[in-house]
């Protein structure tokens, strides 16, 4: 026998072990298949998207490729330290370093060989459905079946390389100096795990402050927050799986009523261990459970109700805006439209006013003013009823807003704010369209105080329309009559609702297509990692409970025994997971003012329905193999 059909027989041999990685491997492969096919269709032109875009879809190949090495590593890294008898054998009998690092060189290679194999055909077999679906979703009609040649030969070589790559690293995990311990195997006594009371106070305060942050953020504080308040819940998860899961559970081995009650005492003390032991692979799921939760959840509400997002953001079809010395632009812009409505027989109403920009007295942040007569305009428009207010008043319209001011002064002119409306009546006007502007919304003031009040001012034309989704072509000649005249300008500003409609359709649809795919190749991978945890754990458990048997422990004490500890060991990460999600979705919804709950309570859904098979799964392969070992 050579070494390759020795490193073949190994592959057979541990086939339970390697099912889950190869299953997991295979899945991968077919989803990085299935993205790449997609990105290389004839008929799906990512040439034509916006740079953002096309970037989204070259940066999302990149984190998946690198998630499924790091994937790869770590379960092959678990599995050879499940070997180090075998291995330590090898080295007694006379096998060299280098021969072992070869067989498991050759063994890696075989399995991602086959698995991307086996990926790409699982790939072409849902490829019909993957492409009418992925079509959809990206705003095109189906895209037909074409045999992807390119994507076979990327996948294949992605996943020969992870293999060569992965082997590498692989085998300085198993040294040779330590054959002793590679004898021993992973039996060698271990103490009992400590704990500390401060850094599980610590835990408690950074999950506390970092909560806090979350569900406090307005629209003005989330971009500072996110990353201490990240970094704040990444060092408290650590910290609650390596340290305050510890110190409580043994603050239950300290109740002697609770632990000496039946089987309580084994589960506590299992679970001591099985909590610490497991600290790093809790943490790793739970993280990358709460940024796939986060990024399918957050995604899938802006694309789920991206016109509500639009129509509440761009309440008119069309609107132009510069500089009050450029008024002839926005004309210019304003007429065309105007004559393009006409020529398609489509009726419109239309408006046209200034706009100021100004600094309120003691306050750094600009806000936009407009007359009372500017108000009735865009107010007919709109079909909206005005709201009547008094000279020393003002009103304001804002379709969302953090600023919750209840006076204003400009100018030394002091305004009480006796309304505000949800309803905006302009879109975001930016006075530098390489400067960010959230909409603040707009003050309505009387026309006197209006030209008291000193500013930059803006000039504007509005166009409304029925259904604004009929003016797509309208909107695309615009663009195209219209493409050069704002180059050398910053302070334009042109909002085609249909056109904008259209190109948030494609980027959500590219953004939630991408964010699913990496959720997917998450769910997978660490799926995998606690089958291979179950599995490395079962060798142990076996010898255990059959002592236990003997001593009088039943098969149904035990069953619960391990139905606590595989439900800790699958729910526990997500639970963690869910509830970090929870308070992300909280600080979207309170600043950036989306309908998320909806959408979040349908993401938890799926993957919760998905766990629980899971897990059902495994606990019964795990209890069918502890049933075995007892006869």
């Amino acid at each position: 026998m050579n070494l390759r059909e020795f490193a073949t027989k190994n592959v057979q041999r541990n086939a339970k072990a390697y099912f889950a990685y190869f299953l997991s491997s295979t899945i991968s492969a077919a989803l990085l298949f299935s993205f790449t096919m997609l990105v290389f269709h004839p008929d799906f032109d990512v040439s034509l998207f916006p740079q953002h875009i096309k970037n989204s879809f070259y940066v999302t190949t990149v984190i998946a490729y690198l998630f499924l090495c790091f994937f790869v590593f770590y379960s092959i890294s678990v599995f050879l330290k499940s070997r180090y008898k075998e291995f330590g054998i090898l080295y007694i009998i006379g096998a060299s370093k280098k021969l072992v690092q070869k067989m498991i060189r050759i063994e890696n290679m075989l399995i991602s060989s086959v698995a991307a194999v086996a990926g790409i055909l699982v790939g072409l077999i849902f490829s019909k459905i993957l492409l009418a679906a992925s079509g959809k979703l990206l705003g095109y009609d189906a895209l037909k079946f074409y045999f992807p040649v390119k994507a076979m030969i990327i996948t294949f070589s992605a996943f020969v390389i992870i293999g060569i790559v992965i082997s590498t690293f692989c085998t300085f995990i198993i040294r040779e100096d330590k054959v002793l311990n590679l004898i021993k195997g992973t039996k060698r006594p271990r103490p009992e795990p400590k704990a500390s009371v401060i850094l599980s106070i610590i835990c408690i305060v950074l999950l506390a402050v970092g909560y806090f942050l979350s569900v406090t953020s307005s629209i003005k504080t989330i971009t500072n927050r996110i990353i201490p308040v990240t970094t704040m819940v990444v060092v408290a998860t650590y910290l609650l799986f390596s340290q305050l899961s510890v110190f409580v559970i043994k603050l239950l081995k300290r109740n002697r009523n609770l632990y000496m009650k039946k089987t309580t005492m084994l589960w506590v003390s299992n679970l001591l261990y099985r909590v610490k032991d497991n600290t790093r692979m809790f943490f790793l799921i739970t993280i990358t459970s709460t940024v796939a939760l986060s990024a399918i959840g957050s995604v899938y509400a802006y694309w789920r109700d991206k016109e509500y997002q639009i129509n509440r953001e761009f309440p008119q079809a069309f609107v132009f805006s510069n500089t009050y010395e450029n008024k002839d632009e926005v004309d210019l812009k304003t007429d065309f439209i105007e004559d393009s409505l006409k020529d398609e027989g489509i009726p419109y109403t239309k408006a046209s006013n200034e706009i100021k920009f100004v600094i309120p007295d003691g306050d750094a942040d600009e806000v936009v003013i407009i007359n009372e007569t500017g108000y009735k305009k865009l107010a007919s428009t709109l079909a909206l009823n005005t709201i009547p207010f008094n000279e020393n008043e003002t009103i304001k319209h804002s379709s969302f807003s953090a600023d919750k001011r209840k006076n204003i002064s400009l100018n030394n002119i002091k305004l009480e704010v006796t309304k505000e409306s949800d309803k905006g009546i302009l879109p975001t006007i930016h006075r530098d369209v390489n400067v960010a502007n959230y909409n603040k919304g707009v003050y309505v003031v009387k026309d006197e105080i209006y030209e008291r009040i000193t500013g930059v001012k803006y000039y504007f034309g509005a166009l409304n329309v029925e259904d604004y989704k009929d003016t797509l072509n309208i909107s695309e000649n615009f663009y195209n009559n219209f493409e050069n005249i704002d180059e050398n300008n910053k302070f334009y500003n042109n909002s085609l609702k249909a056109y904008i409609l259209e190109s948030t359709k494609i980027a959500y649809g590219v953004l939630l297509f991408s964010v699913i795919f990496i959720g997917l190749i998450f769910f997978v991978t660490t799926g995998s990692f606690l089958y291979n945890k179950c599995y490395m754990d079962i060798i142990e458990d076996k010898t255990k409970y059959k002592q236990l048997n003997k001593i009088g422990l039943t098969f149904k004490e035990i069953k619960s025994i391990l139905n606590i500890e595989i439900g800790v060991l699958f729910l526990l990460p997500y639970i963690v997971a869910v509830v970090h999600f929870a308070f992300a979705i909280s600080a979207m919804k309170h600043s950036l003012g989306i309908e998320i709950t909806v959408p979040a309570l349908q993401v938890i859904g799926i993957m919760l329905i998905a766990q629980i098979i899971y897990f059902f799964i495994i606990r019964k392969n795990y209890l069918l193999e502890m049933k075995k070992s007892l006869i």
